[in-house]
């Protein structure tokens, strides 16, 4: 393995082209090509894959196992890439648990078979996609819905930033250079393959996660089972147990709002005293106890209901896989059209009480010919 992805990796060089444009400030700059990206992949039928799905589709792209319907249905999607009439995006869930296979020929498989399904497409992680669903919310409610891009603009990115946006910061640099330097940081990342990053990270098994708060979790289930005494009543309390821990977000979001009206930022004694957080937070609760929410916040929507929906089973357990599992289906579920998972979890998401599947367009499968089917019916 090498050290370094840039022996590997297309070089793109383009920081005198942006030295030449001091004009264009960095942030506009990123968001415009974010807007670009989506706009271009907008009419691309997506198809989520949990990590159970990459690792069949590799095993049949390796000529493990051939015949089937894991086969045919690989290649309906194949083609579909091919001809840019899907795309089946990359997850941060998918990128964590796909690298800790330790067998690095069956990981290099698994990466290229990602390279080629996802197009280097790849919706943003969980914490930015939540923060950018809230601040959306707060500026389409207050402003207007001409005031706001579409929110599917909003959540894809290339898996260079599969964790997330990152850029390199000098503050002893002049500002225009600066500002060249994250533009051309960011063009280079904008072309980084996932192999690419499997050629200097190679295998990490190191990145399976600890059991021990699955013993917990059972243990906090089993002493709160007379908390609630309806599903919507449950529901609420998983918000608000999310919305706590978002409130440092909603009040820098708050804060991001303020700027954007006033031109300047709240002092540190107004930010040091403030509870917008909490106020924001207040606002999304009561919204949703009085479903006053449609489709707004649909990550948090999606990921409290399936929460409640493990407690409101109170003869279940939670199990390993869990929380990786809801993930899976907070990313597919609101921005996806199709979502192949297990079978466990396609029950779960269909179940009448959460009414996911009267609101969101997505489709769950566990069944290869069911989800063959149901390309068909798209057009695939």
């Amino acid at each position: 393995m090498s050290s370094g992805w840039y022996i590997h990796m297309q070089i793109v060089n383009t920081i005198q082209f942006h030295l030449q444009h001091p004009e264009v400030q960095a942030p506009k700059y990123v968001r415009s090509r974010h807007i670009e990206f989506a706009d271009s992949i907008i009419d691309r039928v997506k198809i989520y894959l949990d990590t159970r799905y990459w690792v069949l589709f590799r095993d049949v792209a390796m000529g493990r196992r051939s015949g089937d319907d894991f086969t045919v249905l690989l290649e309906k999607i194949r083609s579909a890439v091919r001809d840019k009439r899907a795309i089946c995006p990359l997850s941060h869930e998918s990128f964590s648990e796909v690298f800790t296979q330790s067998d690095t020929a069956t990981l290099e498989a698994t990466v290229r078979l990602i390279d080629e399904l996802s197009a280097g497409s790849c919706l943003t992680e969980q914490s930015q996609r939540l923060n950018t669903e809230a601040y959306h919310f707060f500026v389409r409610k207050t402003k207007g819905e001409e005031s706001v891009y579409r929110l599917n603009q909003l959540v894809w990115t290339k898996v260079g930033y599969v964790l997330g946006y990152v850029t390199p910061r000098v503050p002893e640099l002049p500002a225009a250079t600066a500002n060249a330097m994250e533009k051309a940081f960011f063009d280079q990342m904008w072309t980084v393959t996932l192999h690419d990053m499997f050629q200097s990270l190679g295998s990490r098994p190191e990145w399976r996660r600890e059991r021990d708060i699955i013993d917990s979790m059972n243990q906090g289930k089993a002493a709160s089972q007379s908390d609630f005494h309806s599903f919507k009543q449950l529901f609420l309390i998983e918000l608000r147990g999310i919305l706590d821990t978002l409130e440092p977000a909603l009040s820098e979001i708050m804060a991001e709002m303020y700027k954007q009206e006033t031109g300047d930022s709240p002092s540190e004694a107004d930010r040091l005293n403030e509870k917008s957080g909490k106020i924001m937070a207040n606002l999304i609760y009561h919204a949703f106890r009085l479903n006053k929410m449609q489709n707004e916040l649909p990550t948090l929507r999606v990921h409290a209901s399936l929460h409640a929906a493990l407690r409101w089973d109170r003869k279940r357990n939670y199990k390993f896989n869990d929380l990786s599992d809801l993930r899976h289906a907070a990313m597919a579920i609101p921005y996806c059209d199709v979502f192949l998972t297990e079978e466990p979890l396609r029950k779960l998401v269909n179940e009448r009480h959460l009414g996911l599947t009267e609101r969101f367009p997505c489709r769950s499968f566990s069944n290869p010919s069911e989800a063959l089917a149901r390309l068909i019916e798209l057009g695939l």
